[in-house]
Order: structure tokens, then C-alpha cells, then sequence
């Protein structure tokens, strides 16, 4: 958005962006942090115009594809927690059966 008409709507873009580097390097403390911020001004009101409208459609995209992010970290902590379990079972197991003998 190359005009100022619309700053919160801006700041909040400039807002998305940093929370995406954020979310891509892994520092998802970082993210949780700016998101009530940038929650704060998009309950701002705004003028219903093509400029809000182009802002609105970048914030909606950021939110894609920081939702794309979370899901994948998410997953990725699934299949830790997965293979921990296992390990966890496999090491049982062995104990197990060297108690027995």
C-alpha cells in the first residue's frame, strides 16, 4: 500500500510481516507476542475503500499463510512427541525383559 490513508492498516501489515519472519524462524514466542497488537488495530474502524480493501486482502494472506506455519510446527511436534513415545516403549520393553532374565 503505497499510501498513508490508512496507518493502523499499514502498521498492522508491517506487523503480519515481522510475525511471519518470526513464525519461520521458529520463535513462536515472537509471534504470540505481536499478535495482540496487531489484533489492537485491526478492531480499529477503517474506511470501507479500494485501499483498505488492498490492505485487508494482504493481512488475509499473511493470516493464510501463518496459519500454513502453525499447522506445520504443530505437526512437527506431533511426530516428536510420536517418536518419543515410541522410544519411550521400545526402552520399556528392553527393561522389561532384562529384569526378567
Amino acid at each position: 500500500m503505497s499510501d498513508d490513508r490508512h496507518p493502523d492498516l499499514e502498521r498492522a501489515l508491517q506487523l503480519g510481516g515481522q510475525m511471519l519472519d518470526a513464525a519461520r524462524a521458529g520463535d513462536w514466542p515472537r509471534v504470540t507476542a505481536l499478535q495482540p497488537q496487531c489484533d489492537a488495530l485491526l478492531r480499529r474502524g477503517h474506511a470501507a475503500d479500494e485501499s483498505a480493501r488492498i490492505a485487508l486482502l494482504g493481512l488475509q494472506s499473511q493470516h493464510q499463510m501463518l496459519s500454513e506455519l502453525v499447522a506445520q510446527a504443530r505437526d512437527g511436534v506431533a511426530r516428536e512427541i510420536a517418536r518419543h513415545a515410541q522410544t519411550h516403549r521400545a526402552l520399556s520393553a528392553y527393561l522389561d525383559s532384562s529384569a526378567a532374565h
